[in-house]
């Protein structure tokens, strides 16, 4: 061991020397891995018959990772992967339902962005129009009763507030004194700016 100035150098051999850089070499190529050993993710070409398939189904299944995206709006490395999946699929020949299906076996039914029409998910797709033609139709019937309501009462035919007043024109007995107090207070709110 040799000490210069302040620091404790450890004399290598020529011999230990060769070693420890092959060893720094061999540590380098193995974290870099040999040249067949990594294969990268390669880029499949798509006809643009085959690419609109594409688009429709990257719309049609949902990133596993990502809250509410479909694989062709996000930008995570397995939705990269699952659009490569699919473009793979496509060019074997395989159809969209398929290619569906072999994405719901990998990842569970949750990955679809639609849910499935059939079973219970079929319930998904025929109540809400059920419940607005439903909803639709009872404001209609409460609408058109305000408005035979409001018919009666202008008729004075004895089924609303009219009951109140009798049909020639005159008043009921007990709204006689209500009717004067309005009557008295009517001139001070017409005089009012």
């Amino acid at each position: 061991m040799v000490l210069v100035s302040g620091f404790l150098f450890i004399d290598i051999s020529i011999r230990k020397r060769a070693l420890v850089g092959a060893l720094l070499v061999l540590l380098v190529l193995a974290s870099l891995g040999a040249p067949g050993a990594v294969r990268a993710q390669e880029y499949v070409e798509l006809t643009p018959e085959l690419d609109a398939r594409a688009a429709d189904l990257y719309a049609g299944i949902m990133c596993p990772i990502c809250n509410g995206q479909t694989i062709s709006q996000s930008h995570a490395a397995i939705s990269e992967t699952m659009r490569q999946m699919v473009r793979e699929r496509l060019v074997a020949g395989d159809t969209d339902q398929q290619i569906y299906d072999f994405m719901t076996e990998a990842f569970g039914r949750d990955i679809l962005a639609s849910p499935p029409k059939s079973g219970i998910g079929l319930a998904v797709w025929f109540v809400p129009p059920v419940a607005l033609l439903l909803g639709a139709f009872a404001v209609t019937l409460f609408v058109r009763r305000l408005r035979s309501a409001d018919g009666l009462v202008r008729q004075g035919s004895g089924t609303g507030p009219g009951d109140l007043a009798d049909t020639h024109g005159g008043t009921g007995d007990g709204l006689e004194p209500y009717l004067q107090l309005v009557d008295e207070e009517m001139p001070d709110i017409e005089e009012r700016p």
